[in-house]
């Protein structure tokens, strides 16, 4: 009769008691792949492009948008799948308009040093005190989403992880 080596047999059984807990989380589960990407509730996959680019795509392949950041992704998928869709809509807005309030800044910037007359610097300079007071509400609103996002998605985990 052959002799069983136990610590094997418990390392396969570790890794299918593994594999079942696992395919029980898919669905609430966010994991770092080797390449570098974010798979997200075994439904989205999230691939930095650029340092201003992230591309969110379905695991399946079709691409759904682009963010400013991981962070405004991350906050999209888990309003995305938990059907708050206006919500997740609004994250969309708020990159993009985020997006193009930076690009006015950095317009802004260059218009006010590069300007001589006293009236051009004071109309640059106001406008660009509004593009940072709006870059502030969009960012403050942007942040208390993800900040909501990040709070459901742990009660979904640990209530999931509990059964």
């Amino acid at each position: 009769m052959k002799k069983i080596d136990i610590r094997k047999v418990e390392k396969r059984l570790d890794n299918i008691i593994a594999t079942s807990e696992f395919s029980k989380l898919q669905d609430i589960v966010i994991f770092q792949d080797t390449d570098g990407s974010y798979n997200l509730f075994n439904k989205y996959r999230i691939k930095k492009i650029s340092s201003a680019n992230v591309e969110v795509s379905l695991i399946k392949g079709d691409s759904i948008n682009s963010f400013l950041n991981v962070k405004n992704a991350v906050c999209w998928c888990v309003l995305d799948k938990l059907g708050k869709y206006s919500l997740a809509n609004r994250v969309i807005d708020l990159d993009m308009i985020l997006s193009s309030v930076d690009v006015h800044i950095a317009i802004h910037s260059n218009l006010f040093k590069k300007a001589k007359k006293t009236e051009d610097k004071l109309i640059y300079l106001a406008k660009l005190n509004q593009d940072k007071l709006q870059k502030k509400a969009m960012s403050e609103e942007l942040n208390e989403y993800i900040e909501n996002s990040y709070s459901w998605q742990q009660r979904r985990f640990t209530l999931k992880s509990e059964h």
